[in-house]
């Protein structure tokens, strides 16, 4: 594989992450991506250039973190697989940037951007107590996306497809780091309540928030 530009490779307790902030047409990734005849196909099938893009940095991302060729497939619920491994796999993409997190442990990963406007859906994802958390903070917008960021982790995280963001997922308050930091929250979807925690960092004008079960986190 050609001199791939990973932005930032994070190891954690329970596996490792990757940043890319993709620059790089398709045309120059397909150029060192070594396709198996199944991943051409489906490349071949995507007409728009950012998802031809971001097809293809996910995988190459996913190469440099385990340091061989991997494939990627979809169970019935959408949700990534490794294909013939143990190892989970969690993925996100935001303007240009790309994140992947593999994980001998379940876990979720989202990226979005700081100033995403999602004051007039946040009634539709935060908790009323949630919700008086973020309004009373001292920076509501970003809290918001904090908490969104959070929630979308979680879902991914589930293995339950019908997720209801507001009432399923829940955030316990927190005070917003600079420089990232923790929190906790919990997943109650079906018994029993899956305790979680949730780690974040800030990447130019992007968040990246990840968890995994608490129990995971502590060893």
């Amino acid at each position: 594989m050609g001199v791939m530009p990973v932005t930032k490779v994070i190891e954690i307790p329970h596996g490792k992450l990757g940043v890319w902030n993709l620059t790089e047409p398709a045309d120059k990734l397909a150029g060192i991506f070594r396709f198996t005849e199944e991943e051409k196909t489906a490349f071949q099938n995507i007409k728009n250039e950012i998802r031809k893009q971001e097809f293809l940095a996910v995988r190459l991302l996913l190469e440099n973190l385990l340091g061989k060729k991997a494939e990627i497939n979809y169970n019935k619920h959408r949700k990534p697989q490794i294909k013939n491994k143990e190892l989970k796999i969690s993925i996100s993409h935001c303007a240009g940037l790309v994140v992947v997190l593999v994980s001998h442990s379940q876990a979720g990963i989202d990226v979005e951007n700081i100033y995403r406007n999602t004051e007039r859906i946040a009634p539709r994802f935060l908790s009323e107590k949630e919700y008086d958390e973020t309004e009373n903070s001292p920076n509501p917008s970003l809290s918001r996306i904090l908490y969104w960021c959070a929630k979308e982790a979680a879902f991914k995280f589930s293995e339950h497809p019908e997720i209801e963001f507001k009432t399923h997922i829940q955030i316990s308050p927190f005070k917003i780091n600079s420089t990232g930091g923790t929190f906790r929250g919990s997943l109650c979807k079906k018994e029993p309540t899956r305790q979680l925690a949730f780690q974040y960092f800030f990447f130019g004008n992007n968040v990246v928030v990840y968890c995994v079960e608490q129990e995971i986190m502590k060893k």
